[in-house]
């Protein structure tokens, strides 16, 4: 019995994370990304009230008690912000055979779904769902782990019909900030200065950061050394590049410069970190 329920979740769909979503939450590509996996992450907005930036569209707000579904494309950009009584609750669902085939397949242009009031009993029973993810990752109940293929296959079919579309509709405005946000984590190597980006958005200095905190939940510098040094550790793991390519890559004029901030942040410097993936 056992060997056939491995089989079952092998061939349908699996579990791979539950987690409490550390605010900012920032996902960005590598230039060269590896094959999409089809996977679907769904966050829950438990308490407070979330800014998110997709792509090129505008800073959105999500309230409490919505969930948003999405199923992340190799180049998509995301950040998820908040308050600090933000809690968000991210999963992440691998589909199999079928399924993925069926996910990967979706308009690209509907890739991003939500579940709101509307859907009010759709949305009560994943939030249980979630919930009982929670539980089982806290209590490490085996006896309850062949239960997550049909949570992890209920998810796929939500993100499969629901045809709501996407949640956001692309906006311009002379000061909006998303886009900036965008182009700090698609070039990180650019020489950005806070004073220049102020004055590009017409605004004082302390305003900016004011502004900037408040949509992407860092200030502008904390925000691009988040960007530079994830990037770098990207790049340290998934590809053989000369650590001073990397560097260079990250915004970094040198080596030294490099791995000390690097050390800095993660306690060991780059040529270990590379060393600690293989």
């Amino acid at each position: 019995m056992e060997k056939i329920l491995q089989a079952f979740s092998v061939s349908n769909a699996a579990v791979d994370l539950i987690e409490h979503c550390s605010l900012p939450y920032i996902y960005t590509p590598l230039k060269k990304p590896m094959n999409p996996d089809g996977s679907i992450d769904i966050f829950y907005i438990k308490n407070g009230v979330i800014d998110l930036i997709y792509n090129n569209s505008s800073s959105e707000r999500v309230n409490t008690g919505e969930m948003i579904i999405l199923s992340r494309k190799v180049d998509d950009n995301l950040i998820l912000s908040g308050q600090k009584d933000s809690i968000v609750i991210h999963a992440k669902i691998l589909p199999h055979g079928l399924y993925k085939d069926l996910v990967m397949c979706q308009d690209l242009h509907t890739n991003l779904k939500y579940l709101k009031e509307e859907l009010s009993e759709l949305l009560a029973v994943g939030v249980k769902m979630l919930e009982f993810l929670i539980f089982i990752e806290r209590n490490g109940g085996d006896i309850y782990l062949p239960l997550k293929t049909p949570i992890a296959l209920f998810f796929i079919q939500v993100y499969l019909i629901n045809n709501q579309g996407s949640l956001f509709t692309l906006k311009t405005n002379e000061n909006n900030l998303s886009g900036l946000i965008l182009d700090i984590i698609k070039k990180p190597s650019h020489p950005w200065k806070v004073k220049d980006m102020a004055k590009q958005h017409e605004m004082n200095i302390n305003v900016f950061i004011n502004e900037f905190r408040r949509v992407s939940g860092l200030t502008p510098c904390c925000f691009l050394k988040k960007i530079r040094l994830g990037r770098a550790v990207q790049l340290l793991k998934n590809t053989r590049k000369p650590i001073s390519e990397i560097a260079r890559e990250c915004g970094y004029n040198s080596h030294a410069s490099f791995t000390f901030y690097m050390k800095k942040e993660f306690g060991i410097t780059p040529i270990k970190i590379r060393k600690n993936q293989n």
